[in-house]
């Protein structure tokens, strides 16, 4: 809510600058991405629920001590409280363990639905709340809503913890450093970092752009992002179902990135209206484009048994992403005129497509995990790991759980499900 309309608020905090607003924007990912790691090991240890109600109370505490704030400095500290709640992976893992493997990967896409939804309404709800009863009435709001995050923790959510250590869910810390210098996992890294860097930097200026420059009015923005956001969707939606149907994920991935390069270089030399409108929207459908597959891209090249750690890996590069995003974009903003500031962040997408060059198209890849308590289960095992389409498989060290990445296309569920019910087996597919 605050991401539209922070950087127009000049009059209301003292010692208001280009960059301390992006330092503001930014701070909450710092902290988000700082701790991501930290309280998802603790969750695994000291269990969900309590994790979860010390991370709203964190971020009910950063809500109100926004709202009080007079200066730009107490919203940046307030903003780091509330990023200090880092709980967004220890609810996908409570999710986890409430949810089947058959309907796991459903449960997580209505999740990011509402997520994306999140956004959307936050980008409209911003600008009215600020225009009709000013900034601190967003974060009056955002404390509520921490509180009633913690009530529907405590009435309707039962304690629940997962009959294994589930790897495809959960975080290992010791392989997190594999699992961080796995090239493909690290493009796709990078990506979401630049993707937050860029929207972080870019709502710094864009705000002031649409104003001053577009002459739009403050009271028009909500009706303004609504249609860039919500166009930006309907957009990118037939590119997404293309790239996932017929496997072009590279093709998607750099031609995403060489437009977001092209409407960057080129917006200050456009006076036209409807162009600059044009590569904003280009900007929002590129945005939610990514936003939407990169998190199920890397959960399909994840190896076995390393999704989890890969996802929270992936959780703390998107964060740091928004902190850096807002940090240089505000100080690049303060310091620099248009030409100068679109230019370097056309460059350092130049980068980014080079860097992510030799991405490769992803296969229809899933992981099953089997439970192999029993000799008959581990017999089952070598007969399944002979199976045309398996990719590869990890047995854990208590040698109770077995996690098989398989080729959808090639692997032949009938057949498995054949055997697991010959073998009396506890087969489940993630």
């Amino acid at each position: 809510m605050i991401i539209p309309v922070l950087a127009l608020q000049e009059n209301t905090y003292q010692n208001f600058s280009p960059f301390l607003v992006g330092l503001a924007l930014g701070s909450y990912g710092l902290t988000q991405g700082l701790l991501q790691i930290p309280f998802g090991i603790l969750s695994d240890r000291y269990g969900r629920k309590k994790l979860i109600y010390f991370g709203l109370i964190l971020f009910t505490i950063g809500s109100l001590i926004a709202a009080r704030a007079e200066t730009i400095e107490g919203i940046i500290l307030g903003r780091a409280f509330q990023g200090a709640g880092a709980i967004s992976g220890t609810l996908l893992a409570l999710l986890a363990d409430f949810t089947g493997e058959k309907v796991r990967s459903k449960a997580m896409a209505f999740v990011g639905g509402f997520i994306g939804m999140s956004f959307m309404l936050g980008m409209i709800l911003g600008p009215l709340l600020s225009q009709s009863f000013g900034m601190s009435m967003i974060f009056k709001l955002t404390a509520f809503l921490g509180l009633a995050g913690i009530m529907i923790m405590f009435i309707f959510v039962p304690e629940r913890s997962s009959k294994y250590h589930n790897l495809e869910v959960s975080l290992d810390s010791s392989i997190l450093r594999s699992t961080f210098l796995d090239t493909n996992l690290m493009r796709l890294n990078l990506s979401i970092f630049m993707l937050h860097f860029l929207l972080m930097s870019y709502f710094v200026i864009l705000p002031v752009t649409l104003i001053d420059e577009l002459g739009h009015t403050e009271e028009y923005l909500p009706f303004l992002y609504f249609s860039l956001i919500g166009g930006g969707f309907f957009v990118m939606l037939p590119f997404m179902i293309w790239s996932e149907k017929f496997q072009r994920q590279r093709v998607l991935l750099l031609c995403s990135i060489g437009l977001l390069s092209l409407t960057m270089s080129l917006m200050p030399y456009w006076n036209n209206y409807w162009l600059t409108m044009t590569s904003i929207l280009v900007f929002f459908s590129v945005f939610n484009l990514l936003e939407a597959l990169l998190p199920s891209w890397i959960s399909k090249l994840s190896p076995p048994g390393r999704r989890g750690s890969a996802l929270s890996l992936f959780s703390t590069c998107q964060f740091l992403g928004t902190f850096f995003g807002g940090l240089i974009g505000g100080f690049v903003i303060q310091e620099f005129n248009s030409i100068q500031i679109f230019s370097l962040f056309g460059s350092l997408i130049i980068l980014w497509f080079g860097l992510v060059w030799r991405f490769g198209n992803i296969e229809p890849l899933q992981t099953i995990v089997l439970d192999i308590t029993s000799k008959k289960s581990k017999d089952l095992l070598k007969i399944i790991s002979k199976q045309e389409g398996i990719e590869d498989i990890l047995v854990t060290d208590e040698d109770s759980v077995a996690y098989v990445k398989i080729n959808k296309v090639r692997f032949d569920f009938k057949r498995f499900d054949d055997l697991m019910f010959l073998g009396d087996g506890n087969g489940k597919r993630n």
